[in-house]
């Protein structure tokens, strides 16, 4: 039964279900530190044993089937859904033009131009702040910005990224419900639409985990293998063109402009 479910070597699905149910135990707090023990101490041997099953946690592939198995979204936070990182967010920012260190970068600190002081202050308060560099889900700006693409989407009726009046008339219209007017009660009716009753428990429309299983091993949910770490080398790599004309190498590119690359999956 599993042969014909799985396409994946009957090794990795032993592994899987004999570490993943030990990666995903609990985390033990730290304690004092242990002392150091011999070659024949059969303690030694335990406690490597234990900072392998720690580190393991954290490999992107076991945090990816670990969340798979206790039926997770798969939402930010989530699986190797983690945050995204760079070189030059706030603390380089601030290290370099926060001359007074209060946490704060005004335009006379910034060493740039205005337009790019301007681009950089996502809020438009005047000023650079922390909150500008942050791009996690918890963000207030974030949040703001999901809601507002979601409220969008609603009235964008042909999906082309723009409301025109006609929409925006239509949405009105929709709300008013043959009136000359709305009411708070129909913008919030509107704006958050009521939702199907589901009982406590119940599982959501979700796929099945042995499905996402066989979708993660074959490569459909992404790769087990990591990419690149923060400023590691990026491997070379040859893909077919976009217009499907010939193919294009990342040898080719270097030395010639400077160049972005982004890895991940995108759905």
């Amino acid at each position: 039964m599993c042969r014909a479910l799985f396409s994946v070597p009957a090794w990795i699905v032993l592994a899987v279900a004999c570490l993943v149910p030990v990666a995903a135990g609990p985390a033990r707090a730290a304690g004092p530190p242990q002392p150091a023990r011999g070659w024949l101490d059969p303690l030694r041997y335990r406690n490597l044993a234990a900072r392998e099953v720690a580190d393991l946690r954290h490999v992107e592939a076991v945090e990816m089937i670990t969340a798979v198995l206790n039926g997770s979204d798969m939402g930010p936070g989530e699986g190797w859904f983690h945050p995204g990182q760079g070189r030059y967010g706030w603390k380089w920012l601030a290290d370099r033009y926060d001359a007074n260190q209060d946490g704060v970068i005004a335009l006379r600190e910034f060493g740039g131009s205005t337009d790019d002081f301007l681009r950089l202050d996502r809020d438009h308060n005047g000023v650079l702040t922390a909150d500008d560099f942050d791009w996690s889900e918890k963000s207030p700006y974030m949040r703001k910005i999901m809601m507002a693409q979601s409220w969008f989407r609603m009235i964008d009726r042909n999906s082309n990224g723009r409301v025109s009046r006609d929409e925006w008339e239509a949405f009105f219209n929709k709300m008013a419900k043959e009136r000359e007017y709305i009411t708070p009660d129909d913008l919030r009716d509107a704006l958050f639409p009521a939702q199907p009753y589901q009982k406590p428990g119940q599982a959501p429309d979700e796929p099945p985990a042995l499905l996402l299983l066989t979708g993660l091993f074959e490569g459909e949910l992404g790769s087990l293998f990591p990419g690149p770490s923060l400023g590691q080398e990026a491997p070379g790599f040859t893909l077919p063109r976009e217009d499907g004309k010939g193919t294009i190498a990342l040898a080719e590119l270097l030395g010639k402009k400077p160049i972005v690359l982004v890895f991940g999956s995108f759905t």
